[in-house]
């Protein structure tokens, strides 16, 4: 295994801009695009002023089956399945290239590749690649080493709270602009944690049993990694609590709330933000964007209680959560 976990996410995105950017002409010219709106499946029978959805989409709805290895299927489902084939396709045929350099950014990807497939290697490790970010996490003793443990794990995986990342200016395109964004929570949404409904509570305490068997991969007892869990829960639904719902971030208003350097400290005094710009590679901030600053606000109460355990224990289910697929089979 690597010497470092990659994101999920950030190991797909060098796989595919690494092979994409190798992909020949010829297979390009081979491939057999749909372009446009396909017609085929649409409802024609059904008025659109009735029902448009079932008008635009009728037939493929009544066509269409879920594939048995997935639990939804949509347009974008389909997109990425066919990136995936895409890419997949590229590394079978740069696996094959003798030619390639070693040391480029090629042989990087297949190496990722490789050492993913190798399971043999991964069930030998468990939870080896993991051990020294745990011991990391378990080193933490206050607010300012949390703060200084997330800005230097932000590159490779992230380890919940709150994070920060540079983009675009959502009202100005012309110019970059800082966004400092929520941490990460280990169901959907708000409403898992805070609803009331007799389905949202039982995927609370499924949620819990799922983390207690999980959390015992790292050694923790049966009884200590429910009393972890149960923490990890409590924590998590006090963040959840000031995040918007899915209805309302889909208000781009509500998540763009630009404020300057000295509100964002005044928000959350107790994080010494420009130590962590500088840590974080971003360097000196005069203006930002806070996507939900009353969640941030939450992030100061949850420094201020100083409940050290629970954050070690969220922090070691954030990262084994984050890496899960890059261990061992049984933990994946």
């Amino acid at each position: 295994m690597n010497k470092f976990i990659l994101k999920g996410s950030f190991g797909f995105l060098f796989l595919s801009v690494v092979l994409y950017s190798c992909k020949s002409s010829q297979e390009v010219a081979s491939k057999k695009e749909t372009i446009g709106i396909n017609v085929g499946y649409m409802d024609k029978s059904v008025n659109p002023a009735d029902d448009f959805n079932r008008y635009v989409n009728g037939t493929w709805l009544d066509k269409t089956e879920i594939p048995a290895d997935r639990t939804r299927w949509g347009s974008f489902d389909e997109l990425r399945k066919n990136t995936d084939d895409d890419v997949m396709a590229i590394l079978k045929e740069a696996i094959n290239d003798k030619t390639i350099d070693p040391n480029s950014d090629q042989a990087k990807a297949i190496n990722l590749y490789k050492s993913v497939l190798d399971t043999v290697t991964r069930n030998k490790q468990g939870i080896e690649p993991l051990k020294p970010y745990l011991a990391k996490i378990n080193a933490v003793q206050n607010a300012d080493q949390l703060v200084a443990l997330l800005a230097e794990m932000e590159p490779e995986m992230g380890l919940g709270f709150f994070g920060s990342y540079i983009g675009a200016d959502a009202k100005n395109s012309n110019k970059n602009v800082v966004y400092v964004g929520t941490g990460s929570l280990g169901l959907p949404d708000r409403d898992y944690y805070v609803s009331d409904a007799p389905d949202n509570k039982e995927k609370r305490e499924k949620y819990v049993a799922h983390v207690t068997r999980m959390l015992q991969y790292l050694g923790e007892t049966e009884a200590t990694a429910n009393t972890n869990a149960k923490k990890i829960l409590a924590l998590e639904t006090k963040m959840s609590t000031a995040t918007l719902d899915r209805v309302e971030r889909r208000d781009r208003r509500k998540t763009y709330n630009p404020m300057s350097f000295a509100d964002l400290q005044k928000l959350a005094p107790t994080v010494k933000w420009d130590t962590y710009f500088q840590s974080v590679g971003i360097g000196k901030v005069d203006s930002l964007v806070v996507s939900q600053p009353k969640y941030i606000q939450t992030v100061e109460t949850i420094l201020k209680e100083n409940q050290v355990e629970d954050w070690k224990a969220y922090m070691r289910w954030t990262a084994l959560r984050g890496s899960s697929g890059l261990l061992s089979t049984e933990i994946e």
